[in-house]
């Protein structure tokens, strides 16, 4: 009798790559599953969280109406872009008071109550030197072909039998991101395999993945290198991780290329000793 094949939802990476936490799938459904962590609607909180808790085994899920920020909302599809770009631009950048910003913009960040957001919508976030700069990116963001119900996050090995995940998503540390780099090109004769674009943490794991599955060949996409992102999850997954995001067909070649690969040398093992 031949040998059973191993269930792709049984990750062979995470043993191969020394990773701490398992695999977190991403999943496009019409209803939340039952038990799925989540915020209420209405409630502020990052969509980064919730990764950090299908990392850490838990299921999550999220709507439109319970992703916790305008960023979530853009960042899992749920609408093409920000209802009001200029004022996200100056959010994302300089702030709106005393840099010229349209006075409807500062009369509502004046009248908005104390919070993180008052405070980020007054002075800026800062990651980008100015509005015009934001909205460049901003403008450049890719769009999903149509809006999700639920985008759900769990654990790989908890994806049921016959259901492929729209993406797949590491948490790793250097060692883990050195490798997932070093095998997006092993079979690729490429040295673009990889792309790190800026943006909140759920574009990166999320849209940006989602937008190169449509590619001939897709690239990965690191992630978590947006502060916000780093701060909601410092707590649940350290401070010395990255994501690291590839469609589907991208994750079954990553399997497929374990055995000959570098990850089963004598230095591979040296290095995640």
């Amino acid at each position: 009798m031949a040998p059973r094949r191993q269930s792709t939802m049984q990750s062979r990476l995470q043993e191969a790559l020394g990773l701490r936490f398992e695999p977190v799938a991403v999943l496009l459904r019409n209803e939340r599953p039952e038990g799925a962590v989540g915020f209420a609607s209405g409630r502020r909180g990052c969509v980064m969280w919730l990764l950090a808790q299908a990392a850490l085994g838990r299921t999550a899920a999220v709507s439109r109406e319970t992703a916790g920020c305008p960023g979530g909302v853009v960042g899992l599809g749920f609408e093409e872009g920000f209802e009001d770009p200029e004022r996200h631009s100056y959010f994302l950048s300089c702030g709106v008071e005393g840099t010229g910003a349209p006075e409807r913009l500062v009369e509502e960040a004046q009248a908005m109550p104390d919070s993180p957001a008052r405070g980020f919508l007054l002075h800026g976030e800062r990651y980008w030197r100015d509005p015009a700069a934001a909205r460049v990116f901003l403008d450049g963001l890719p769009m999903m072909p149509s809006a999700p119900d639920w985008v759900v996050l769990m654990p790989l090995s908890a994806v049921p039998d016959g259901e492929e995940p729209a993406a797949v998503v590491f948490v790793a540390d250097g060692a883990g991101i050195s490798g997932l780099v070093t095998l997006a090109h092993y079979r690729r004769p490429a040295t673009d395999g990889v792309i790190v674009p800026p943006g909140a943490g759920c574009m990166q794991f999320f849209l940006w993945p989602l937008a190169e599955a449509t590619r001939d060949y897709p690239r990965a996409v690191i992630g978590m290198t947006d502060p916000s992102a780093r701060v909601a999850t410092k707590k649940l997954l350290g401070a010395d991780v990255l994501t690291f995001a590839v469609p589907w067909s991208r994750y079954l070649e990553f399997e497929e290329d374990i055995a000959g690969s570098f990850l089963e040398t004598a230095q591979w093992r040296e290095l995640i000793g």
